[in-house]
């Protein structure tokens, strides 16, 4: 009997059927896209340059499908809805390890599942079960890739002796466990993926999605998407059935599972900082025209910090420079000076820490930090003054410029200011909502800076203009 044979009704059935079996051919396609989150994490994946992948956020937003989906790829080599082919540093079939929490609540019930809804039928496959009766060994048998599941409960010293391309923890690691494993990515460059709603697991946002190299500077290798519940909707789960689950939960349970913001981070002050949108490559070399306000934190015992921003004829800031060093008023003061000279700074004011102006010694005639640095500051024409107080309203206009109403970002971070972006990420407010005194320099001085609000002015034609006729010396008349 051919298709001519059959009605509508039994030729649509037959192609859900294929469908069904087929799943990963029609994801990321119109047939059935991928959500806004997943989508920036599949762009990113085909990028060599990437080595870890965080997709955190609320419950429901497609973390397990995501992981196995990429799991798959990496044992096939290419992405299967596309063809398009994933490059590795060697030509073996691929090792893949999946690491999950608990072998019957989550693996059983969640983890195998998935892979079986994933898995296309015209691939064939061997399956080998642990002792629990787990299908724990996955064989792409065209490839030979495999994929092999372990449990976060297991002890460490199991997860050493692996080597592989590819670990995704689908539940948070113990710290152990994550050493242990990635060690076996060495050898072949490999990569970690991780999709988790994080609750109270702080080393994991501190050590893998705040990563850092060796010398402070940002680990780029790391791409981290965090999502909230709402973004899966229309793409797997309905909004009703979002507002029916909140209805179980109190107020700190739906911060962490609808808007994955675990306990751990309600009191960061910025949370709407993001490397990935504010975090930029630093200037070669500045334009001359943008303005450059500087922001001043003096300390009589510990490093002086100082925040350059500049503003461009947008009105966007740009944090482009920074000192953290120990110093006198002289030292810190002709530092200041001296990049702003061999770097062409257009500077527009220069703001320092209030106290600074009642730190006179006990001699009547001995001058504060300020007026020192006020005398040499003016010495070069730039413009001085005490800045003012209310760190809350610096605060306010920060979070704003990070998220602005027309949903865009208006204030960026180069990549080499390592305490300013430090201090951005992390932090926090007490128990008791005040802005925390503990690593706030650059924010102190961030918050300072963005209340000018500077505005950009054109410069005006005499600061181009050049003698037409050469100087004359007026000893040697040449």
């Amino acid at each position: 009997m051919g298709n001519e044979d059959l009605s509508l009704e039994q030729l649509e059935r037959m192609k859900e059927d294929m469908s069904r079996d087929m799943l990963i051919y029609l994801f990321g396609t119109p047939r059935m896209p991928a959500n806004p989150a997943q989508l920036k994490v599949l762009n990113a994946w085909t990028d060599p340059h990437y080595k870890i992948f965080t997709y955190t956020g609320g419950n429901r937003i497609g973390k397990t499908t995501l992981g196995v989906i990429l799991d798959l790829c990496t044992m096939f080599g290419e992405l299967p809805w596309s063809g398009e082919a994933i490059k590795f540093s060697h030509n073996e079939p691929r090792k893949v390890r999946l690491i999950g929490q608990d072998w019957d609540k989550q693996i059983r019930t969640v983890v195998v599942p998935t892979i079986e809804q994933w898995w296309p039928s015209d691939r064939p496959l061997k399956v080998t079960k642990n002792q629990l009766g787990v299908k724990t060994m996955w064989t792409d048998l065209r490839t030979g890739s495999t994929m092999e599941i372990m449990s976060n409960n297991q002890e460490s010293r199991l997860f050493e002796g692996w080597f592989g391309d590819l670990i995704h923890w689908e539940e948070p690691p113990s710290r152990d466990n994550r050493i242990a494993s990635a060690r076996g990515l060495i050898d072949r460059g490999g990569r970690e993926f991780y999709g988790m709603t994080l609750l109270n697991q702080a080393w994991v946002h501190k050590d893998v999605i705040m990563s850092r190299n060796p010398d402070g500077t940002l680990d780029r290798t790391t791409y981290n998407v965090n999502a909230d519940i709402s973004v899966n909707v229309g793409y797997g789960i309905k909004q009703e059935h979002v507002d029916q689950f909140a209805k179980t939960l109190n107020e700190d349970e739906k911060q962490a599972r609808l808007y994955g913001k675990p306990a751990y981070m309600a009191q960061i002050v910025y949370p709407q900082f993001d490397r990935n949108t504010h975090v930029i490559k630093k200037f070669k070399k500045l334009p001359l025209d943008w303005m450059v306000d500087i922001a001043i934190d003096f300390h009589p015992s510990k490093p002086w910090a100082v925040l350059f921003m500049a503003t461009d004829p947008r009105g966007f800031k740009y944090c482009i420079d920074e000192i953290w060093e120990n110093g006198s008023w002289k030292c810190i003061g002709d530092e200041i000076v001296r990049r702003c000279l061999d770097r062409n700074y257009r500077v527009n004011a220069i703001v320092i820490d209030p106290l600074s102006k009642g730190d006179k010694q006990s001699d009547l005639h001995e001058e504060s930090v300020y007026m020192k640095m006020d005398r040499l500051f003016a010495g070069f024409d730039m413009p001085f003054q005490a800045a003012g107080k209310d760190p809350e309203g610096g605060v306010k206009l920060t979070q704003a410029l990070l998220h602005t109403d027309n949903d865009m970002a208006a204030l960026f971070f180069c990549d080499n200011l390592t305490r300013t972006v430090t201090e951005i990420e992390s932090w926090m407010r007490d128990e008791n909502g005040k802005l925390s005194k503990v690593d706030d320099d650059m924010m102190e001085n961030l918050g300072r800076l963005v209340k000018l609000d500077t505005q950009y002015e054109e410069m005006c034609e005499e600061m181009y203009e050049y003698d037409d006729e050469p100087a004359v010396n007026s000893i040697t008349g040449t």
